[in-house]
């Protein structure tokens, strides 16, 4: 079992200067998302740590339109009382909060049934550094796993943990994405960066429509 400490050790990462950070710095993990759901049937999403902006891209019907589940995990109870409005009302949505960590909820949790697990969580980067290695401890094999902020150097470093890994880098924050075995290759993921590049000075990263267009 890989050890958090060892995993933030300096490693082999190739370090690029991102690209400004967005003002809408909460929503640009949306491009990405929307261009995974392009490339790939996604029925089954768990969201560890819920929010206004991906919440919602899960639940619409055109930017994720194979959607049948959504599981989502809080460990702020006051937040999670604010998303509740947000899923209120639709079946294929389930809001539960953790007690305590996200990683420790995730200690006897199921992983492999899920398309996309999406990682945004916490309120410090070390939880979510734990967060992204106890996701990798459940061998979610058929999971694309989806972490938010990944220009951050302690996730990045965590998510060497898997064997392939890819960041969406047309917005900061930064978006990566990390999977086992091969049921994704990179070069699926530049064409979707590709996208993201090409239209990244026109959309802002909250124009969910916009987006939708650009992948169409």
């Amino acid at each position: 079992m890989a050890s958090l400490t060892n995993l933030l050790r300096p490693g082999t990462w190739r370090f690029t200067v991102p690209v400004p950070r967005a003002k809408k710095d909460y929503a640009t993990h949306i491009p990405a998302l929307i261009g995974l759901a392009r490339w790939k049937q996604i029925r089954s999403v768990l969201e560890l740590g819920s929010g206004l902006y991906s919440t919602a891209t899960f639940l619409n019907k055109t930017s994720f339109p194979d959607l049948q589940v959504l599981d989502s995990f809080e460990t702020d109870s006051g937040w999670a009382d604010t998303m509740k409005a947000v899923i209120s009302g639709d079946p294929r949505a389930s809001l539960k909060v953790a007690g305590g960590t996200m990683a420790a909820a995730l200690s006897d949790f199921q992983l492999n049934n899920y398309d996309l697990i999406f990682i945004d969580d916490s309120v410090s980067a070390e939880d979510r550094a734990r967060t992204i290695l106890a996701v990798h401890e459940r061998n979610p094999g058929n999971s694309l796993v989806v972490i938010h902020d990944f220009e951050v150097s302690q996730y990045r470093n965590v998510a060497r943990c898997f064997h392939h890994r890819y960041a969406f880098r047309a917005f900061n924050p930064e978006t990566g994405v990390a999977w086992q075995n091969g049921i994704a290759t990179s070069d699926a993921f530049k064409k979707i960066d590709a996208v993201m590049k090409r239209h990244a000075d026109r959309l802002e990263p909250d124009d969910l429509e916009g987006w939708i267009s650009a992948f169409s």
